[in-house]
């Protein structure tokens, strides 16, 4: 319980302007309806241990960071390797033979572009099950940048070869102001505004979670559709952030927000004092 307690506590912290009202009232009240919270992200899904081929068999016997970008370790620990995406997905390959010459004949080196993880080519490849993400991120001015010069950032940029990481509101000036700098190739105001949105992206997970594990929230009750409502806000807020547009995402965030305490208030509550929520911040089109 303590540490639920300090995890709702985070959430109004990290809302810009603690959205929830400063005396934490709508946290403390939402911590003593909840033993756990519930994660955004498919709760109580099974894992999938990844089939036996002979890409893994070989290359977890190798030692670390062996001809490729990333660790055999760093696949194994990762969301790809749960839901039993290996090697070939991304690299090409034969994974059904073990003669090294034959498992490796139809692979590109990542140096060439006509390798799917050649910097520019890394969308499509990465979109062939992320194809909402790479929908959005086709839109982008950061995609056209990529496809015409290769200077603008790819999925690896943000999370990582191995997806193990979602870019945060304390990352996010680091990893862009690699571009959006002073002098740089793009304005360095854009990297500011977006930290504030991730961290409300953030703080409004945490507290759609408290609500949802609310006993009374169960199917048929008047903040089930709400809840739902939510949560498709919430997802399509992170899928649209692929676009860079700020304002597109900050819409998606205000939705998901009322209904959050829409729910809050249908389960009994006193609403949250709606009256101290700030506008979430908006941005032009970078």
């Amino acid at each position: 319980m303590t540490r639920f307690r300090k995890a709702v506590d985070a959430a109004a912290d990290l809302a810009p302007g603690r959205p929830w009202g400063a005396s934490r009232a709508f946290g403390r009240n939402a911590l003593a309806l909840v033993a756990v919270g519930l994660a955004l992200g498919s709760p109580g899904a099974a894992a999938q241990t990844p089939r036996a081929n002979q890409c893994v068999a070989c290359h977890q016997g190798l030692p670390d960071r062996s001809q490729a970008g990333h660790s055999f370790a760093s696949w194994r620990q990762s969301r790809h390797a749960i839901a039993g995406v290996r090697c070939e997905a991304c690299h090409g390959g034969d994974p059904a033979t073990a003669d090294r010459e034959l498992a490796h004949r139809q692979i590109v080196r990542s140096t060439q572009p006509s390798s799917p993880l050649f910097t520019s080519q890394i969308p499509q490849t990465c979109g062939r099950c992320h194809a909402a993400e790479l929908g959005y991120f086709r839109s982008s001015l950061h995609y056209a940048r990529l496809r015409t010069d290769g200077r603008g950032p790819n999925c690896v940029t943000c999370h990582g070869a191995m997806a193990t990481s979602v870019l945060t509101s304390e990352g996010v000036l680091s990893t862009c102001s690699a571009c959006h700098t002073a002098g740089g190739a793009a304005p360095p105001d854009k990297a500011r505004e977006s930290a504030p949105i991730l961290a409300l992206v953030r703080a409004e997970t945490m507290l759609y979670s408290a609500v949802a594990a609310d006993p009374r929230a169960t199917r048929g009750s008047r903040a089930a559709p709400m809840l739902a409502s939510a949560r498709r806000n919430l997802s399509a807020a992170a899928e649209v952030w692929h676009t860079f547009r700020l304002d597109s995402a900050s819409a998606r965030l205000a939705a998901a927000r009322q209904d959050i305490s829409g729910a809050w208030t249908a389960l009994g509550h006193r609403p949250p004092l709606e009256a101290r929520l700030p506008e979430t911040p908006r941005s032009e089109r970078p």
